[in-house]
């Protein structure tokens, strides 16, 4: 994906509206605050939208965090190169992850640069990193995110772990 630094203004704003939409309850940025596009000191621009869904039954909400970063190529034409798509389920006790970053040192340990992270429940890890499919853009990622969140919890045993895959050959 490629925006020009208006572009990208634009687009965080769309996403934060679809994700409003959704039902999340902003919390980065805070209430009153000004969605934030960062500019690093070598150029790249980023944002992070952090929130929370309610339980339907009253208890923990469940957590989505959303990041991207575009890195520019050419005088205003920036790529997008990093992402982090997140869903925390505490209510139901599971995590669903969808991530583009390192992406030489993912190509070089697993000959990948996209990969998701399954956990159930929360914090029981039997695979660092499992197989995904890339991302095409942050309103597909809060899709993934919903749909995870409305539908039956992950059976993280269906996906394939790419620890499994280290050192084999093509």
């Amino acid at each position: 994906m490629r925006l020009s630094s208006e572009e990208c203004g634009d687009y965080l704003g769309r996403v934060a509206r679809l994700l409003e939409q959704f039902g999340l309850i902003l919390s980065k940025p805070a209430k009153r605050e000004d969605l934030v596009l960062e500019k690093s000191k070598t150029g790249v621009l980023s944002y992070e939208l952090c929130g929370e869904l309610a339980d339907p039954d009253g208890g923990v909400p469940a957590h989505i965090e959303i990041r991207e970063e575009f890195t520019s190529i050419r005088p205003d034409v920036y790529e997008r190169t990093r992402y982090e798509y997140e869903l925390r389920d505490e209510a139901r006790g599971y995590r669903r992850a969808f991530h583009l970053h390192f992406p030489d040192s993912f190509m070089r340990t697993y000959l990948v640069v996209v990969h998701e992270h399954c956990e159930r429940p929360i914090g029981t890890v039997k695979c660092e990193h499992y197989e995904g499919s890339p991302v095409k853009d942050a309103f597909a990622g809060a899709q993934t995110l919903f749909d995870a969140w409305t539908g039956d919890p992950p059976d993280c045993r269906s996906l394939r772990c790419l620890d499994d895959r280290r050192g084999q050959g093509t």
